[in-house]
């Protein structure tokens, strides 16, 4: 499946400015590409295993949104078909 999306990672506020180890990660994207179905938004407050979004939120959004296709009865894309598109 082809899909879209973008990272986020952000400090979390404390009195006196930030929480010197927590973050808030965060991945939202859509899919399938080019006729996206559906969006999602993943949110994780204070990941353990990463701070970074790319690390935890990223690949939480890819096992979802594939189980969700195939849910939804969205057939995977023809990779070799996606590749002479291009």
């Amino acid at each position: 499946y082809r899909v879209a999306g973008k990272t986020g990672t952000a400090q979390i506020p404390v009195p006196g400015g930030y929480d010197k180890e927590g973050t808030i990660a965060s991945f939202v994207g859509f899919g399938p590409v080019p006729n996206p179905q559906v969006i999602i938004l993943v949110k994780l407050d204070r990941p353990k295993t990463s701070t970074w979004a790319a690390d935890t939120a990223a690949p939480a959004f890819q096992r979802l949104a594939e189980r969700l296709f195939v849910v939804l009865g969205i057939p995977p894309e023809d990779m070799a078909v996606a590749e002479v598109a291009r």
